[in-house]
């Protein structure tokens, strides 16, 4: 394995998105943007939702959409022991970097009609529940209080928005 190289895996509850060797993760957390790099010291900390970006040791980079969730870094001897690329686990890489997202897509696997139509709804309803708003007691149809649908509509509008960014990141 080449120098500088560590093991990467993103990670959701369906399945593994990507597993093997990586030069770089790119993410944000709640304290700002991250790289992380060989060697990077160990930490757990959150994701918040962003594109995160992983340099592959052949110089392409994978993107994802990822909604949120929690990085770890292992670097204690062997941490990348167990993780498989092709043809087998990497032998030899003492440092780990593994995403853990309730909710992550590879950029090329965004369906971007999609994207947009959900964008064009949330944003719409952003402009609905904003210029209605009222008292603290008006409640939508919905029963839920209008702030609480109108954050609820800004989330939906901030994850097409990511997932619409992310897909054209890709070109």
């Amino acid at each position: 394995m080449p120098e500088g190289v560590f093991g990467v895996e993103v990670v959701t509850p369906e399945q593994s998105i990507v597993a093997g060797g990586g030069t770089a993760v790119m993410l944000v957390t709640s304290v700002g943007e991250m790289t992380v790099l060989d060697g990077h010291t160990s930490l757990v900390g959150d994701v918040t939702p962003c594109m995160v970006r992983v340099d592959q040791p052949d110089g392409t980079q994978i993107k994802l959409a990822v909604h949120g969730g929690f990085i770890q870094v292992d670097t204690s001897p062997g941490a990348a022991e167990g993780l498989a690329e092709g043809d087998g686990p990497l032998p030899g890489l003492s440092t780990r970097v593994t995403v853990l997202a309730g909710v992550a897509e590879l950029a090329q696997d965004i369906d971007v009609p999609r994207a947009e139509q959900a964008k064009e709804a949330a944003s719409q309803r952003v402009s609905e529940l904003s210029a209605g708003r009222g008292g603290p007691s008006d409640t939508p149809e919905g029963g839920a209080p209008a702030d609480v649908a109108l954050g609820e509509a800004e989330a939906a509008l901030a994850r097409a928005e990511l997932r619409l960014s992310v897909a054209a990141s890709a070109d």
